[in-house]
């Protein structure tokens, strides 16, 4: 057996054993669980894990959900194209979404206690349409990150292992989907720190490798310009911190940490460690590949995608000078299982989050059945999109973008002075007006009064899918969302000084018939009961509740084992026994209060 055959299989059996044995442990400690409490869990605490968790396990879970795969490809990318200030931007920004997440989250939590989403949220603050278009921002948003995830791990056993992409996806995409599906956000979280905790400790392995070995033969002098302070690298200061955290806020994976937390102390303590972690692994991670290029084993040759590796001086004893470098030791091995530990983990967070926002929305009342079917049938057509090998840096750019023109809106309707002023409608406008704008921007950059069609394309291709996160174009979409947003909101106010008020937007959509399901109000009845549900019913040992969605049945409370209680309407404002559930309520209690 040749030599790049032996470990071939090497880091599919290592890669592969990690995987199976965090799958092992997670589904152990969860059905360890399930004995204690001699019960299934509720919808509820399935997407939420309601005050569950302390302070060191969501901070290794903000980490592990954090930095997936991705992190071995991206951050060195945009190093080497962007210099050291855009490494240090991309850092930072990486981390300081987490920290955002967990001072909003904790301010969102004590305001509405009964909240399981942040599209939850902005339905009570804005309304059913608003909350709409959150969840369908989120679900792409998330399904983009999970994609990217697949893609990633894919590419690095394709290109740096030389094999073929689909097993390893097939492979991770099953076992998430398994444990994910078995006990939702607690069995992730548990995971998260496992996870966490190793990656931690590879990261130090590879650093001292790399203090250890890297020593090139001869340096230029001076540091290339393109790896100092560059035009690039500016840029970066404003659109890496605005496209991440517009990223984050729109990331379920995030906030289900809130909810988990048993107090607020527990998940400001998380955030915080989670941004040192983030911030400390995607700098060194980028460094890497920084390093690489300035000792001049990164040229055109060499695969964007394995910049990091290049640095590694055992993976390059058998390649030419600048060529892409293929597994050959132990210190290859022990990074491709570190990216498939990380893979793992922000594969189940993202697996979760997609599950919450669409369990919460469409399944409200239902048996977690729905919810773990849903987990499958999202991962399967994403397995196979992953596999065609986008650009992981242009996939991010996509949902960054589009959430850019959305978080400032969300985030602001936390205030209450500009309640009366931000209204649904207005946050709705001022999402559609920044998505044009930003558009029409890139469209004017390439117009060419000779070729019309191909300047729209051209431009809306670079705005949406090749800028390499130009600041302007960043700067045109957050800021025009506010621009759109009080376009609205001005004249609504002057209108209504003068006792003019008109219809909101959910007041026309929500009359139309079965627009109620679709803006998040529910089935109607409990899916189960249905009679060709019955089969499936009589094999999770289910009465079904028959009846109507809201009500409450002589004989049933609708919080049988496996099914969540949820209020029939949406009241914007926390209702008086809601205000008294504690931030760190357990899932049993907050159920009771709210129902």
């Amino acid at each position: 057996m040749d030599e790049h055959k032996k470990y071939v299989i090497i880091s599919y059996v290592t890669c592969i054993f990690a995987q199976v044995l965090f799958a092992i442990y997670a589904i152990v400690g969860y059905t360890f669980r399930l004995i204690s409490n001699h019960r299934d869990q509720t919808v509820e605490e399935f997407i939420t894990a309601r005050g569950t968790q302390n302070r060191w396990r969501i901070g290794w879970s903000f980490f592990a959900s954090s930095v997936g795969a991705w992190c071995i490809t991206s951050p060195s990318s945009f190093a080497v194209w962007t210099g050291i200030l855009g490494l240090v931007m991309y850092a930072f920004s990486s981390g300081i979404p987490v920290l955002i997440i967990a001072l909003f989250g904790s301010k969102v939590q004590s305001l509405y206690p009964d909240v399981c989403t942040m599209p939850d949220f902005v339905g009570k603050r804005f309304g059913p349409v608003a909350r709409t278009l959150v969840v369908i921002i989120s679900l792409f948003n998330m399904s983009i990150a999970l994609l990217a995830e697949y893609t990633t791990i894919g590419l690095l056993f394709k290109y740096f292992v030389g094999s073929v992409d689909y097993p390893i996806v097939i492979v991770v995409g099953i076992l998430t989907m398994i444990y994910t599906a078995y006990g939702g956000l607690y069995i992730s979280i548990i995971t998260d720190q496992a996870q966490g905790i190793l990656t931690a400790a590879f990261i130090v392995i590879l650093v001292i490798y790399t203090i250890a070995t890297f020593r090139p033969d001869s340096l230029p002098k001076p540091l290339p310009d393109y790896l100092g302070v560059t035009t690039g690298g500016y840029s970066s200061i404003y659109s890496m911190p605005c496209s991440l955290i517009g990223a984050t806020v729109f990331s379920e994976a995030m906030w289900q940490k809130v909810w988990a937390s048993e107090s607020k102390a527990a998940v400001l303590f998380g955030g915080g460690l989670g941004f040192v972690l983030i911030t400390v692994a995607v700098f060194l991670f980028g460094f890497g590949g920084w390093l690489a290029a300035w000792g001049g084993y990164v040229t055109e040759d060499t695969d964007p995608n394995l910049y990091l590796f290049q640095v590694f001086s055992s993976e390059r004893d058998e390649a030419s000078p600048g060529a892409s470098v293929q597994v050959s030791s132990w210190v290859g091995v022990i990074t491709l299982i570190l990216a498939a530990t990380m893979n793992e983990s922000a594969v189940d967070s993202i697996q979760n989050g997609i599950t919450a926002v669409l369990a919460q929305h469409f399944f409200k009342g239902q048996h977690t059945i729905f919810p773990r079917i849903v987990v499958l049938l999202v991962n399967i057509p994403l397995i196979v999109i992953s596999l065609q090998g986008y650009k992981i840096l242009s996939l991010f750019l996509i949902t960054n973008l589009l959430t850019t023109c959305c978080f400032l809106l969300v985030v602001l309707g936390l205030s209450a002075r500009l309640k009366p002023y931000l209204s649904e409608t207005a946050l709705v406008f001022g999402f559609s007006v920044a998505m044009l704008t930003v558009t029409a921007y890139g469209i004017g950059r390439y117009w060419n009064p000779d070729d019309r069609a191909g300047s729209v394309r051209n431009g809306a291709k670079y705005v949406w899918y090749d800028n390499l996160y130009d600041w302007d174009i960043f700067l045109v979409a957050s800021g025009f969302s506010l621009v759109g947003a009080a376009m609205w909101a001005i004249p609504a106010y002057l209108l209504r000084l003068f006792g003019i008020k008109g219809f909101g937007i959910s007041d026309v959509l929500c009359g139309l018939p079965g627009f109620g399901f679709i803006t998040g109000d529910g089935c109607k009845r409990d899916l189960l009961s249905y009679g060709f549900m019955r089969p499936l019913a009589r094999v999770l040992r289910h009465t079904p509740d028959v009846a109507p969605y809201g009500a409450v049945s002589p004989d049933s409370t609708r919080s049988k084992v496996g099914v969540v209680a949820v209020p029939s309407s949406e009241d914007p404002q926390p209702s008086a026994v809601a205000k008294e559930t504690s931030f760190g309520a357990s899932g049993e209690k907050a159920l009771a209060k709210i129902t």
